[in-house]
């Protein structure tokens, strides 16, 4: 039977919903995030104008992940397991791992539907998750990669926490399929970076440049001075 675990983002506490005797009714619950658009109709032309993917790429609402939690439990136990649920997450900011899908989470805002259906000793609540668009992986780019989680079929080895900055150098950063914003930390000396032709100099600490974006594939950075540097970001994936 397949679960869940659930990260209060306010806390970092992490509970599995084992805990309440708890399994997923659909071990893989979600629905695709609807896609912006953006149409523009011009008098005298057939159709309309479709500017959807701009000049960033495709861009999505929110999407919903719907959670079925079921199971058994004595008659007058379910009552205060649903009020302690409903306590605990209701309206909260979380992270979702799935059991069947270990390497992703979906972050969003947890709500619990309407009331516990219950049948003697069986019980049901129905929750749904108001979810960023995408699923992060669980490994940041600065943490060492780990056999046990790595996903052999589409997996990345990634490890960008200490680069060695002497003079110029070149460094490749694989991107996956939907663009993601890297951090770029500035751990010791004099750095500059440049990505795409753009070049900004590097200040102690985190850096965010929204106009770096990661592609699928390598993407290309050029770091000039004398420290060290490191890159932060999560892979995401629909």
């Amino acid at each position: 039977m397949y679960g869940m675990k659930i990260k209060k983002v306010k806390t970092g506490q992490v509970r599995h919903s084992s805990d309440w005797g708890l399994t997923l009714e659909n071990p893989m619950p979600q629905e695709t995030p609807n896609l912006k658009i953006c149409q523009i109709n011009v008098p005298g032309a057939h159709g309309a104008l479709d500017l959807s993917e701009g000049l960033w790429g495709l861009r999505f609402e929110n999407r919903r992940v719907p959670l079925c939690l079921g199971g058994v439990r004595k008659d007058k136990r379910w009552p205060s397991v649903y009020s302690v649920f409903l306590n605990e997450y209701h309206g909260q900011r979380v992270e979702i791992t799935l059991d069947i899908d270990p390497n992703w989470y979906y972050a969003g805002r947890l709500y619990v539907k309407g009331s516990l259906a219950r049948a003697a000793q069986i019980g049901k609540m129905e929750c749904e998750l108001d979810a960023d668009p995408f699923k992060y992986e669980k490994q940041s780019s600065l943490e060492p990669w780990k056999w046990d989680p790595f996903s052999f079929v589409n997996g990345v080895i990634r490890n960008y926490g200490n680069i060695e900055v002497d003079g110029s150098r070149e460094f490749a950063v694989i991107g996956n399929e939907h663009n993601v914003t890297p951090e770029i930390l500035l751990l010791s000396g004099a750095v500059t970076v440049t990505f795409q032709e753009i070049t900004y100099p590097l200040e102690a600490g985190r850096n965010i440049f929204y106009d770096f974006e990661l592609e699928p594939g390598k993407n290309w950075f050029t770091f000039t001075g004398s420290g060290r540097v490191a890159i932060d970001f999560k892979g995401v994936s629909l």
